[in-house]
């Protein structure tokens, strides 16, 4: 038996670069980068995979990436893009489908966010439609959706921003949003899902919902805090807007304005699983609790520092 030959496409974004380190260890797996920039890649990982350049919007690009690909993972989202990300999402995952049904592939595995569609912000709800039109040909393909909540691990958006607030605000005025309950997940628990995903016995559509504890993002900073030896003071308050709270995450973190923005009108609405398939596909993976990602976090900083 051959290896498994997989491509990643946003292999330079957070996900796909430390799934790309788990996967090219992994002596049954051949590895593929599409990326839009090779230079962003590294000159050792470029020599030990294969990589094509180009993107989603580009038909031939996207033909010579899937040629003989098992599995095609897709790691792509507009996070703070253009105005138009609603429709750039639309069309890149329909691109991407129907390129991976021409080229025959047989999975793919696609990392999106928990949320409602009643409720989700615009980015969340651009994610969802995503996951939608790759799944839209069950009878040609099979679909992994991989949906999940605030991401907990070093240099994550959402733990930066969380690391930063705590860190740097003894006493905290913060907008209702930070009591929407939510339901994090430490990044080695994602990237578990997703390598498992590649050997998933299952055809069709398969939606999974993955997530640990139960929380709102109060609580999460409050245990972040009591985790770094910091006590804080949490105060609500009911007039700050999404785009005055992004203003106060942009103030305090190093975080764009654009991504703020997407990740505080993502924390409006409530994110947690709607479904019990990550128990019941995935038994052998038992997700880490939110102390113990921080944890992990914590000590990854300390370690690049």
């Amino acid at each position: 038996m051959g290896k498994i030959k997989i491509l990643i496409t946003g292999a330079t974004g957070y996900i796909g670069r430390r799934l790309k380190n788990r996967l090219l260890v992994h002596p049954d797996y051949q590895l593929r980068l599409f990326v839009r920039n090779k230079k962003k890649v590294g000159a050792k990982t470029s020599k030990a995979l294969e990589i094509v350049e180009g993107d989603t919007f580009n038909k031939d690009a996207l033909a010579i990436a899937l040629e003989g690909i098992d599995v095609a993972f897709y790691l792509i989202h507009s996070m703070g893009a253009d105005k138009d990300f609603k429709s750039l999402d639309r069309i890149s995952a329909e691109n991407f489908r129907d390129a991976c049904i021409d080229a025959g592939v047989k999975k793919i595995i696609y990392l999106g966010g928990l949320g409602v569609k009643g409720t989700a912000s615009k980015h969340l709800l651009s994610r969802i439609e995503t996951g939608e039109i790759l799944s839209a040909r069950p009878d040609n393909i099979t679909t992994v959706w991989i949906r999940a909540g605030v991401i907990i691990g070093s240099g994550s958006a959402s733990f930066e921003i969380l690391k930063n607030l705590v860190h740097k605000l003894p006493v905290m005025v913060t907008p209702r949003w930070v009591n929407t309950k939510t339901q994090p997940i430490a990044v080695d628990d994602v990237l578990s899902y997703l390598e498992q995903s590649i050997s998933l016995e299952k055809t069709g559509n398969i939606v999974v919902d993955i997530g640990a504890d139960i929380m709102s993002f109060r609580e999460m900073m409050a245990s972040a805090g009591h985790t770094m030896g910091l006590k804080r003071l949490i105060i609500p308050v009911p007039v700050l807007s999404p785009r005055l709270s992004s203003y106060w995450l942009v103030f305090i973190t190093t975080v764009p304005i654009k991504m703020a923005t997407a990740l505080v009108e993502g924390l409006k609405s409530e994110t947690v699983q709607q479904n019990n398939n990550a128990a019941l596909l995935f038994p052998t993976i038992k997700p880490m609790s939110f102390i113990d990602a921080v944890k992990q976090a914590i000590d990854e900083n300390e370690k690049t520092a």
